[in-house]
């Protein structure tokens, strides 16, 4: 049994290790966008998309985390479209760090404050909870979603900064169909 979890376990260890972590960082954003469902009968939501991640700064150049992607309807107001799921970001320069006094650095950190352009993927479980029409067909889909995206964060504060991203996102197996374009910008919070 100890064998069988040896090379699983040694990889989390070592991506928990101190030389790896660089942080966590949450961020919550709203932007503009609208996201299709079908099934028996098609329905738009938006015009506004709500995003919540949690990262990992996991080296100087990639990110790991989680994400809540969700439409917004104004009128009437409705929230019932939904991805949920993991995500990866790869920077060309590096990941905007935390400001630091130079006291405080040490002398293996590197420390990067421009900004930080961004291409990256996430996959999970798209869904919607549509009501029926008055025919009783219904619009709602659910399945494995695919959601490419490409931004940039820059670091503002010791602990603050801002990104903006482009994300789509669409089901590629389910039941029904889902996709949604979305035009973010997020603050987002450094632990470190």
């Amino acid at each position: 049994m100890l064998r069988k979890l040896g090379l699983p376990l040694f990889v989390l260890m070592m991506s928990l290790s101190p030389l790896a972590q660089a942080g966590f960082r949450v961020s919550g954003g709203l932007g503009l966008g609208s996201t299709t469902t079908s099934n028996e009968i098609s329905e738009d939501e938006g015009p506004l998309t709500t995003l919540i991640t949690v990262d990992y700064v996991y080296h100087s150049k990639l990110l790991l985390g989680f994400e809540h992607l969700r439409s917004l309807s104004m009128s009437p107001p409705a929230t019932s479209n939904s991805f949920s799921g993991l995500f990866f970001q790869w920077y060309w320069n590096a990941v905007p760090t935390p400001y630091l006094k130079a006291e405080s650095l040490d002398t293996n950190e590197i420390i990067f404050r421009d900004i930080g352009y961004f291409w990256g993927a996430g996959f999970g479980i798209g869904q919607s909870n549509n009501l029926p029409d008055a025919q009783g067909k219904t619009s709602n889909a659910a399945g494995f979603y695919l959601s490419p995206r490409v931004g940039a964060d820059l670091q503002l504060t010791g602990r603050m900064g801002v990104r903006g991203e482009f994300i789509m996102a669409m089901t590629t197996i389910g039941t029904g169909s889902m996709s949604s374009m979305s035009l973010v910008g997020s603050l987002f919070y450094s632990f470190k």
